[in-house]
């Protein structure tokens, strides 16, 4: 028998390689090699596994459970699942992880769970010794629908005696938000009976309402790292606002170890409870992080000017601590004096020698209008946009063309072009407007090379034609790059749909995610199933047949996503019973799973 030289390594090297190596690969050349690798992989080898993206099928993602999950469940330390677009997707993880008494298991990161996937998962015995449970939802994830703030971090608690990092990022759910005008007439709290904290030393939160914060701090007297959102009930022009109910800073000993704190404020009032609560830690901090989205009208008592940050931020920290700012305003009434632009310009925090690496911002998305003349004067040298904006990921194009420099973008060599971070971005967004050509659009994306999603808003329908009918060469470009296409086209109805499955499969046949609405009515066409005769059954054709005719052109689609828009509460075209009928009777031609209602369809292949 000839033993490699590979075999002889010694084990850590070999774990080192490992890292380098999809599980189910490893499982495959290794496990059945001889017995020292079976060993190691079943009895030594500690798993850090990532099931699932954006753009992984059905029996790729249920592979990976059946081949990897379930073969070395009990020696798993970190599991990182993403559910986007994956119906049901915690399902068969949870199916896999049953087959092992015990694990080792100790970080958990969940994107895009839904919370009855979640709940299921809390009563699981898998998860009991997690040290660290992550949570990230997307935005239309029923997660940000909840009404009640704190239900389920009490339940996390409650349930997970060893957690000492917890993150759940969703957010509380106003439902009446411009209506309320009483704190306590918002969301309901639970949190009374928070447990088992003692180890809990990093809390990162969702938006918030300042009235749970002060409730929450009051439970979390070991927490050293501290992330949360604030959004309170905001202001209109004719409301007044007494700074005196401004709430009273908490006695500091409640949070006694808190040494990094990020705040992250919706709106102005926010700002100003949240930070007169918590002014009191302030001269504790090593580090403070703070957002600020507001939209401000000249005068405001509750104005945010770059002296007011100073003093009740900055000014409150030791000398040493760091900071990161980060703030967007919309201001009203203040062109003319420009008061708060000015504010920043003074303010000491702006002026403060800093190290040259320092200098970047911290957003991941960016309107187009952002790369302007301006930055490009306050940039005093040639800077490489990727250093500048380092977490960059979205480039966002809306408004109109004569306010921007959107035609210089795409033109490599504009030195507003060499702004723009164009290795980092996955995302480009088009919103209604003139602000850019089909060409200009080309020129951008070959730019943003590494853009794999393309969402496109619209009313006209512009640019719709213009990637299905390949004007100026764009619907090549996104046949080539474009993996997920989000199309919210105001002229996209059932009189069309048709054409518009022909067009997508004949001129975008690598798509591997595709989202769009379907519009009641259109220029005087609409469609009422409660009008017409049959219409039940004509309406579930018409949904039946774009399900079919996209599943079968697009062979690398993995999901389909249809929302139908503006119809009314009882006069909808999707008949969820009926459709599974259908489809049970004509299954489609690959494994499927389908979500349903009377305002969206999902298919997952």
């Amino acid at each position: 028998m000839i033993v490699s030289t590979f075999e002889l390594l010694p084990v850590d090297i070999i774990f080192e390689v490992f890292d380098y190596l999809p599980p189910v690969d490893i499982l495959q050349s290794f496990l059945s090699l001889n017995k020292r690798f079976s060993r190691i992989i079943m009895n030594e080898y500690l798993w850090h596994i990532h099931i699932g993206n954006s753009t992984m099928s059905l029996s790729m993602f249920n592979d990976l459970c059946q081949n990897a999950l379930k073969v070395v469940g009990s020696r798993l330390v970190s599991l990182r699942v993403t559910l986007t677009n994956a119906i049901g997707g915690w399902s068969l993880v949870s199916s896999s992880l049953k087959y092992h008494q015990t694990t080792l298991l100790q970080r958990l990161h969940l994107i895009d769970i839904e919370p009855h996937e979640f709940d299921n998962l809390l009563r699981s015995p898998v998860i009991k010794q997690l040290h660290t449970l992550l949570v990230d939802v997307t935005q239309h994830n029923p997660f940000n629908r909840l009404e009640v703030e704190g239900v389920y971090l009490t339940k996390v608690c409650s349930q997970l005696s060893l957690l000492t990092n917890c993150r759940l990022s969703f957010n509380v759910y106003h439902k009446n938000r411009f209506l309320l005008d009483k704190y306590s007439e918002i969301p309901k709290i639970i949190l009374p009976n928070l447990l088992n904290t003692t180890h809990l030393r990093t809390l990162s939160l969702g938006i918030n309402t300042t009235r749970f914060l002060k409730r929450l701090i009051s439970c979390i007297p070991f927490i050293e790292n501290l992330s949360i959102g604030v959004e309170d009930v905001k202001m209109t022009e004719n409301d007044t606002f007494d700074m005196n109910s401004l709430p009273a800073a908490v006695d500091a000993s409640l949070l006694l170890y808190l040494s990094r704190l990020h705040i992250y404020c919706e709106n102005s009032i926010s700002f100003r409870r949240i930070i007169a609560l918590l002014s009191s830690v302030f001269g504790q901090l090593s580090h403070l992080s703070l957002k600020i989205v507001a939209f401000l009208i000249i005068p405001t008592p509750l104005v945010v000017s770059g002296d007011i940050i100073q003093q009740l931020c900055i000014d409150r920290l030791k000398p040493l601590a760091t900071y990161n700012l980060n703030i967007e305003l919309d201001v009203k009434d203040d062109l003319k004096h420009k008061i708060i632009y000015n504010s920043f310009l003074d303010a000491p925090f702006t002026n403060r020698q800093r190290p040259r690496y320092s200098l970047h911002h911290v957003q991941t998305e960016y309107f187009q209008h952002f790369f302007s003349r301006a930055l490009q004067q306050s940039c005093q040298m040639p800077i490489n946009g990727a250093l500048l904006f380092p977490r960059a990921s979205a480039l966002l194009l809306t408004g109109h063309r004569e306010e921007t420099c959107v035609s210089e973008l795409g033109n490599f060599r504009s030195s507003i072009s060499s702004l723009v971070p164009w290795s980092l971005l996955r995302k480009t967004s088009i919103d209604e407007g003139d602000v850019v050509t089909a060409a200009e659009l080309e020129s951008i994306l070959r730019m943003a090379y590494n853009v794999h999603t393309l969402e496109v808003l619209e009313d006209s329908g512009f640019f719709a034609h213009a990637i299905l009918h390949n004007i100026d060469n764009l619907g090549t470009l996104v046949n080539q790059q474009v993996q997920t296409l989000i199309l919210n086209d105001r002229t996209l109805t059932f009189k069309n749909t048709e054409e518009f499955c022909i067009l997508v499969s004949n001129q975008l046949p690598n798509l591997k995610n595709i989202s769009f609405n379907i519009n009641d009515s259109y220029d005087g066409w609409s469609w009422r199933p409660s009008r017409i005769v049959d219409g039940e059954n004509k309406s579930t054709k018409l949904v039946l047949n774009v399900i079919y005719s996209l599943v079968d052109h697009l062979q690398q689609l993995v999901s389909l996503h249809m929302n139908l828009v503006n119809f009314g509460r009882y006069d909808t075209p999707c008949f969820p019973h009926v459709i599974r009928q259908q489809l049970r009777q004509n299954p489609l031609n690959r494994l499927y799973r389908l979500r349903c209602s009377a305002e969206s369809i999902q298919v997952w292949l």
